[in-house]
């Protein structure tokens, strides 16, 4: 009831606060993150320990089980599961929801280092990594050409592409996939070597010795110091063949007997063995999958590398530059799927006030709170970390309906006192008095059936806990401008007393209706109270009814989407070389083609 005064009292400061709410709730639309599902953080850390060359036997005896038994032990931890492959150790951690990831994954590389001494030589370091499950491509732009070779492509992706791209606001990294790597290869020629009584180690270690980046130290001139760099790295194949591997001492009257890589192996500039094979509608090229930061706008962030790619310093322009995946289009789709329903319930709404009150400034007042409400929603939402995801903006949709009760309660109650002679503030004050305990109570009670969600764990939480909130805060606001903006626009839009004016036909034709509908109710709720028994045995029956209809209804954790677009995952037999996998793949695009 002291809102209600507060606001006949105080006009403009109502006024005030709820355009500083259509401000800030503009402001933080603008500056809310866009994403599909809101931010789900799983608790798991991955350990991958790669030890090439061993088998799976050996991997789990040597490496899996220590580290096993040492994380273990971390506080938080609720299981542990590991695949040890062919020359690879993976180990995943689970820990109990709730736990802080980054005091854990810090834990578990402590007590790796602890037992790093016992593992076996050679392996590599273990990568130690927290899972993240937006940690998924949102974009993958593809790099093609007619003139390029993959080595070429392969270079100009990852030397000049890779770093501007990864430079743009809200990208976390842009590897690329594809492609052949540049490799300078030395080929021992056993023969050769097994004549001048060379082993392959002293071929490998001259070769390595002479590939260092060292530094030269400084030279001193008169007054000046300078420092001398002496880079020492190969850069192509010719310097490489004249690398010395022995120099033996000359005989009397004979030249000193020097061997070099050259007479003992074949240098040539060639490339990896390549792994990974990227077609391009039936060409090879190169592509780049681009990951974004956690938090950071996913719509945001694609637009702005669709702009920077047309903008890059250094590509040819024989050099095509496409995307081939883009996560942003079906998140687009989605939203504005939602945004329109949202849109079309709320307008529809306004059109059956319009239809049952047949008073066109009672409608504008109605049509005042939906907006004002959702609006308010945003600012609630900004300062909370949530973003516009499938759940919120589900919620928006969901509580539209809901948002104008609390209003059309009031002003229905303000239009009945208006009705019946009183005036004007005295009006408002009675009917708001008479409803603020009831619309109170409907809203704590709408709001109330969510906060359970607060109890739950696990993916759940993360999903249901933002569309419980947006509710609420929506259903916080929706009272508030009921109590204040509602009552006070009907003081001043409303008029005093009964309409003198003959209504019209459309008026007349629509409220004869309701009439009839109204008697229609009065009739069926004499029957029912008179066949009470009935009436409960007939609700009992279909209630016990509908739960037999339980077995026949599928369940699953997300419904079914269409992001209208398919993949055909092919898997060859294990070992079977890359570019036979390729001709499979060949055969595979002409049937979809």
């Amino acid at each position: 009831m002291w809102l209600t005064r507060l606001a006949l009292k105080n006009p403009v400061l109502i006024l005030m606060m709820s355009l500083m709410l259509v401000v800030l709730g503009v402001v933080s639309l603008n500056r809310l993150s866009v994403d599909l599902f809101p931010d789900i953080t799983i608790p798991v850390i991955r350990i991958a320990t790669f030890y090439t060359g061993a088998g799976p036997a050996d991997i789990e005896k040597s490496i899996t089980q220590p580290i096993e038994r040492a994380v273990s032990a971390s506080p938080g931890v609720d299981r542990i599961e590991s695949s040890s492959k062919q020359g690879v150790s993976l180990i995943s951690v689970w820990f109990n929801y709730g736990t802080n990831l980054d005091n854990a994954q810090f834990e578990v590389s402590q007590r790796i280092s602890q037992i790093l001494n016992t593992l076996p030589p050679g392996i590599q370091q273990p990568f130690i990594l927290k899972f993240d499950i937006t940690n998924i491509p949102i974009l993958s732009v593809t790099v093609t050409s007619d003139s390029l070779d993959e080595k070429q492509l392969y270079d100009l992706a990852y030397n000049t592409i890779e770093p501007q791209i990864e430079r743009i606001s809200g990208v976390a990294s842009a590897s690329v996939g594809g492609g052949k790597i540049r490799e300078i290869e030395v080929m021992a020629n056993r023969t050769a070597l097994r004549a001048r009584g060379i082993g392959i180690l002293d071929l490998a270690n001259s070769v390595r010795a002479s590939n260092l980046l060292l530094p030269s130290g400084s030279l001193r001139a008169g007054d000046h110091d300078y420092n001398v760099f002496t880079n020492t790295q190969v850069p192509d194949v010719r310097p490489l063949r004249n690398v010395v591997v022995r120099s033996t001492a000359a005989a009397p009257g004979q030249a000193q007997g020097v061997v070099r890589v050259g007479d003992v192996a074949t240098v040539e500039d060639l490339a990896a063995d390549q792994t990974e094979i990227v077609r391009v509608n039936g060409q090879r090229g190169v592509f780049l999958r681009i990951l974004k930061q956690p938090g950071a706008n996913t719509i945001a962030t694609v637009d702005a590398v669709r702009q920077a790619i047309a903008k890059l310093r250094g590509v040819p322009a024989n050099v095509q530059l496409n995307t081939s995946f883009d996560q942003s289009l079906y998140i687009r789709s989605a939203v504005a799927a939602l945004q329109h329903e949202a849109l079309t319930g709320g307008l529809l709404a306004i059109l059956v006030i319009l239809i049952f009150l047949m008073n066109f400034r009672a409608t504008a007042i109605i049509g005042v709170a939906i907006p004002l409400s959702i609006i308010a929603t945003f600012m609630l939402l900004f300062f909370t970390n949530q973003t516009l995801n499938v759940f919120t903006l589900g919620g928006l949709a969901l509580g539209v309906g809901r948002l104008v009760d609390d209003s059309i309660v009031e002003l229905e109650n303000i239009h009945r006192h208006l009705a019946s002679g009183q005036k004007r503030k005295q009006a408002v004050l009675l009917a708001a008095q008479e409803v603020a305990m009831p619309i109170l109570v409907s809203t704590i009670t709408t709001i109330v059936v969510f906060f359970p969600v607060l109890f739950m764990q696990g993916i759940a939480r993360y999903l249901f806990l933002p569309l419980a909130l947006t509710i609420a805060f929506a259903l916080t606001m929706s009272f508030w401008i009921s109590r204040t903006v509602t009552p006070l626009l009907c003081y001043y839009w409303l008029k005093e007393g009964r309409p003198e004016h003959k209504p019209n036909r459309v008026a007349a034709t629509v409220t004869g209706a309701f009439d009839r509908l109204d008697a229609a109710y009065a009739r069926a709720l004499r029957w029912v109270l008179a066949h009470r028994l009935v009436t409960i045995a007939a609700i009992a029956a279909f209630f016990v009814g509908s739960l037999q209809l339980k077995r026949l209804i599928g369940s699953e954790f997300f419904p079914e989407t269409d992001e209208s677009q398919f993949s055909i995952t092919y898997k060859t037999p294990i070992g079977t070389r890359v570019e036979r996998t390729e001709q499979v793949t060949q055969q595979l695009e002409k049937i979809v083609q």
